[in-house]
């Protein structure tokens, strides 16, 4: 439990000391909001399988989030704990390794970073994700996790979606 906390406080200390005052402003329009200089939808009601949501986020005309800078994912984070929600959600985020296993990508075909400041740490063992080998292909954000990078099983598993613009 200590080392858990620990972990991410190190994290949350990481994330702020990387923040970029200078973000660019950006319009979004409704559902989207500007969130690090980005157009970011948090989906709270309708949840699904991450291809079903990848395309509820391409339906609205973006696809799941690309967590790839380290400087957005922790404005991200800081705009989801802002919003008080009553319980916590996972979301799913646009990263697979359905095409290659153990070779992360983003929707845009460009490499997940891997370990740390991005994947959670599990277990006992203090594990580094993604761990679930050839059944669990999709990323999301674990709220159990403090929001770091989980890999779960793509098609068995219903959460809600982080879209981009």
């Amino acid at each position: 439990m200590i080392r858990s906390g620990l972990l991410f406080f190190m994290g949350t200390l990481a994330v702020v000391a990387a923040r970029d005052t200078n973000s660019t402003r950006v319009e979004c329009q409704p559902p989207f909001v500007a969130v690090g200089g980005r157009c970011l939808h948090v989906e709270h009601t309708i949840s699904g399988t991450w291809h079903a949501m990848r395309k509820f986020c391409q339906d609205l005309g973006g696809d799941l989030i690309n967590l790839a800078d380290l400087n957005f994912y922790g404005d991200v984070i800081l705009y989801i704990n802002s919003l008080n929600l009553p319980k916590k959600i996972h979301y799913w985020i646009g990263a697979t390794d359905e095409e290659v296993e153990g070779f992360w990508q983003w929707t845009d075909g460009t490499a997940v970073r891997m370990g740390t400041p991005f994947w959670a740490n599990f277990g006992d063992s203090n594990s580094q994700m993604p761990d679930g080998g050839t059944d669990q292909n999709c990323a999301m954000l674990d709220a159990n996790m403090h929001y770091y990078f989980n890999d779960f099983n793509c098609p068995n598993v219903n959460e809600r979606p982080l879209c981009q613009l």
